[in-house]
């Protein structure tokens, strides 16, 4: 007897509206994280201390407002790289 295969199920593409809305916020996200590591560039650049200055001065509120957009330039660069990966992969990939 022979064994049968079940049929190969065919992925199902998302509407083209989802599509779409996922690479146009994607790039937002994506150029938003690279603006705001830009911007944390040129302020550590304009900055006359150095990073083992401010933690040896007690800067901490520096220091702490420096992570935090660090922090939120880092996740809307990954978010708009996962969104820019579900625009433009099947389910299958």
């Amino acid at each position: 007897m022979a064994k049968r295969k079940a049929s190969a199920s065919r992925p199902e593409r998302r509407p083209r509206g989802e599509i779409d809305r996922n690479f146009f916020f994607g790039d937002v996200f994506i150029k938003t994280g690279v603006a705001v590591a830009v911007a944390l560039g040129l302020i550590t650049l304009y900055t006359p201390f150095t990073l083992m200055g401010a933690i040896h001065d007690g800067m901490w509120d520096y220091l702490a407002v420096m992570g935090g957009f660090g922090t939120i330039g880092i996740a809307c660069f990954l978010f708009g790289r996962h969104l820019r990966r579900q625009a433009t992969h099947w389910d299958f990939d």
